[in-house]
């Protein structure tokens, strides 16, 4: 478990300006702390958390998959994770131990050079990281700096990582990777480049793959503004001021990566293939879909709760509303139950979801949680922006505002809260990123949508049609 101590490593981590200590930032010690629940839950629930391999005790997360059950046994894992932070923390250890759960099996296509050998290199990144539980954060976005041209073409190097030497011991390394979640506090970086945004002859020393510790010299983390707000309570804000997932930018200059810790280097092709034929993808997928359908299940359960307390769910309107959410998320549920009952045992023996069927969760979960959100604000509306300071509930106004917020229904602390949570999940900074997070983490839905048919098995429904379509 990663202690506060072990923060202060000499990694160079900047917010706001100034180089910080992470350690002594208020809000990255929240997040650690809500982090950390992955592996407190390993300690007090060991049966489902862990599991046994040769003698040995790792975290299930690291677990291999050989049938349905064990992914069945990974979503009980991935939904108990995600539940500690409400589903709000995307990036939680289990994201890559799922992928590392797969990787070293499946490395063999990686291959070697004549300093290294690739496939080697990550099946011992893979074992080396299950055995120390490694929280590994991962970078593999490039800057948007202009998206009309091809990555090479940018001059200043900073429109993704690339190599820029390299001699018998390891390579360096410069540019830099964007929306790097959680990597402030995080044990370890992998660096790859994302499959959707192919890389072409040109971009050959933009094709890396690497690993490296936060305290790489060359290497620096840039936080994004944070979302607490310092001054006022968790009653006040009940998740802006609980975590925030520092979402940073990683850049390099001249960082030297040992060969031992490299996957791909210099191979535009092998970068494009690094994520999927890595199995990665695939079940990055589950984890990460498990984990959305538990933020769904939150905000959906909240919507409710508000239409209660403010004695709006009895009407039509809004209990078709509330249905729909109630129904939008027994889909997400129902479909991932679905791509590990139809998912297949791949040529190396690891049992894969349904890649299809996360993919359809994917393309909706996203418009799904913006509904939810939407409801949230409809309901909430007035009333959730005129809640006072909670500082008011102990001042010389607290008799008066116990005596107006409290109804029938509920307690005026309780509806003050309640509304003030509403409006973090659906109208500050925190919430619109969320938001945001949740429309493009996994990749633009339009453009999941506009290609998931054609990887649609309909030889039922296409042998029906050419059975009614027959001339007679």
């Amino acid at each position: 478990m990663s202690k506060l101590t072990e923060l202060n490593d000499g990694r160079a981590v900047y917010l706001n300006g100034a180089l910080v200590n992470v350690a002594t930032v208020p809000i990255f010690q929240k997040t650690l702390a809500a982090v950390n629940q992955y592996y407190k839950l390993q300690q007090t629930d060991p049966q489902l958390h862990t599991y046994q391999d040769d003698g040995v005790t790792y975290a299930t997360a690291f677990m291999t998959p050989r049938s349905a059950a064990d992914l069945q046994k990974k979503r009980q894992v991935y939904t108990a994770i995600a539940q500690t932070s409400y589903g709000m923390l995307g990036r939680t250890p289990d994201f890559i131990a799922s992928a590392l759960a797969v990787l070293g099996e499946k490395a063999a296509f990686l291959g070697e050079n004549k300093f290294t050998n690739f496939a080697a290199n990550a099946k011992n990144y893979a074992q080396r990281i299950k055995s120390k539980n490694r929280f590994v954060s991962h970078a593999l976005q490039n800057p948007q700096l202009d998206r009309s041209k091809a990555i090479n073409a940018i001059p200043q190097g900073y429109a993704g990582v690339h190599t820029v030497a390299h001699n018998e011991k390891g390579i360096y390394v410069s540019g830099a990777k964007m929306v790097n979640t959680l990597a402030p506090i995080a044990d370890e970086l992998l660096i790859f480049n994302p499959p959707e945004l192919l890389l072409t002859s040109g971009d050959t020393s933009y094709g890396v793959a690497f690993a490296a510790p936060l305290n790489l010299k060359g290497a620096k983390i840039i936080c994004r503004k944070p979302f607490d707000h310092p001054g006022y309570s968790e009653n006040d804000y009940p998740l802006s001021n609980a975590f925030d997932e520092i979402d940073a930018y990683v850049l390099f200059d001249r960082a030297f990566i040992p060969w031992s810790d490299v996957f791909v280097y210099n191979d535009y092709a092998m970068s494009n293939r690094f994520f999927i034929e890595s199995g990665m993808y695939t079940h990055t997928a589950h984890q990460d879909e498990v984990r959305g359908a538990v933020k769904l299940e939150f905000v959906t359960s909240l919507a409710l709760q508000v239409a209660k307390a403010l004695g709006l769910a009895d009407y039509f309107g809004v209990a078709e509303q509330l249905g729909e959410l109630t129904s939008n998320l027994e889909l997400i549920k129902g479909t991932i139950v679905n791509s590990e009952l139809s998912g297949q045992l791949d040529a190396v023996g690891i049992f894969a979801p349904n890649e299809q069927a996360l993919t359809a969760v994917r393309a909706s979960l996203p418009r799904m949680y913006e509904k939810a959100v939407q409801v949230i604000q409809h309901l909430a509306a007035g009333s959730m922006v005129a809640v006072p300071d909670f500082k008011e509930f102990a001042g010389t106004n607290a008799a008066i505002l116990q005596a107006a917020y409290t109804s029938e229904r509920i307690d005026a602390k309780a509806r003050a809260k309640l509304l003030n949570l509403a409006f973090d999940v659906s109208s500050t900074a925190f919430g619109q990123r969320q938001l945001m997070y949740e429309y493009y983490h996994g990749g633009d839905p339009k453009r999941i949508r506009a290609h998931h048919f054609e990887h649609e098995d309909l030889a039922a429904g296409t042998a029906m049609l050419e059975r009614i379509l027959q001339l007679k």
